[in-house]
């Protein structure tokens, strides 16, 4: 179990978690159920499984749960005392506003943890099983669901991600290092400033085409192990901003991996100008077109 800062803030309210969900001794765990709320497959079938028959009579009570929505039972035999049971959405791709409702999921969970005045709620990963949402971009999306709403949930002390195996911990942890706030007095480090900086422009591009970037956090990692130049990251960002205004074909698109070297071999490292650009005046004209050449 790994605290990420100090009791009482933001941070030390946070918790990641290598093992099983049905083993966290919590005031509530979080069941990803389907719409039934009947048991399935996966961490939805092994909470049914560890809390016993009594979980499967409780839940035939409730009418079922649809997407983004949560409900709460006993926790029967788990060392839970309650399992908010919560409907993720199934992935089709991005453009059914799977992450609107994902995010749901989670508000709707530590809203009713905070309704019922729970100190501590468990999360597993909602959504990336059997219905397909890629994990890294859930896991980013329940870290800032968390963030954005852990202010509004003073009852709330302790939420856990538990992570099933190193791989996914590592997801997670990634995605805390780069959404969590830093505490008054915390020095940023270049990297993180310079990210900081990356993730800026690269949500505006998102709101001024109303998109969502597939690949975000690997362009925004690769921007980032290339340049912590502010100009360079500018150039490149405006590459970026030309080729999805010249390829805009629908909300979800990803960047492709050939032009982002492209553009980051064009406009980081020796011999370019303060700006950027081929004589140092700023970005090259030809990044406004979306044309990135060896």
């Amino acid at each position: 179990m790994r605290e990420t800062g100090s009791r009482g803030s933001i941070r030390g309210r946070l918790v990641l978690v290598e093992g099983d969900i049905t083993d966290q001794r919590v005031d509530a765990i979080v069941n990803p159920a389907n719409p039934s709320l009947l048991g399935g497959g996966g961490a939805d079938g092994a909470i049914h499984r560890a809390a016993g028959p009594g979980l499967l009579e409780e839940c035939r009570s409730l009418g079922g749960c649809r997407a983004g929505e949560a409900k709460i039972t006993g926790g029967h035999r788990l060392p839970a005392r309650f399992v908010i049971h919560t409907v993720g959405p199934v992935w089709h791709g991005g453009s059914g506003g799977e992450d609107g409702l994902l995010t749901r999921c989670y508000r709707s969970c530590l809203a009713l943890a905070q309704e019922k005045g729970l100190s501590s709620i468990a999360f597993p990963a909602i959504s990336t099983g059997v219905y397909r949402f890629p994990f890294e971009r859930a896991a980013r999306i329940a870290v800032a669901a968390v963030l954005e709403a852990l202010p509004e949930m003073p009852s709330i002390g302790q939420v856990v991600f538990v992570c099933h195996g190193k791989e996914a911990t590592a997801i997670y942890e990634k995605a805390i290092s780069e959404l969590l706030p830093r505490e008054p007095g915390e020095d940023a480090s270049p990297g993180r400033v310079a990210l900081d900086r990356i993730e800026a422009h690269l949500l505006t591009i998102e709101s001024a085409y109303g998109i969502r970037i597939s690949n975000f956090t690997e362009v925004m990692d690769r921007i980032g192990r290339a340049t912590g130049d502010e100009r360079e990251i500018l150039a490149i960002a405006t590459a970026i901003s030309s080729f999805v205004a010249m390829n805009l074909r629908s909300p979800r698109m990803e960047i492709p991996g050939r032009f982002l070297d492209q553009a980051i071999g064009r406009f980081t490292g020796a011999g370019r100008g303060p700006g950027g650009g081929k004589d140092g005046s700023g970005p090259d004209p030809e990044a406004r077109h979306g044309i990135i050449h060896k």
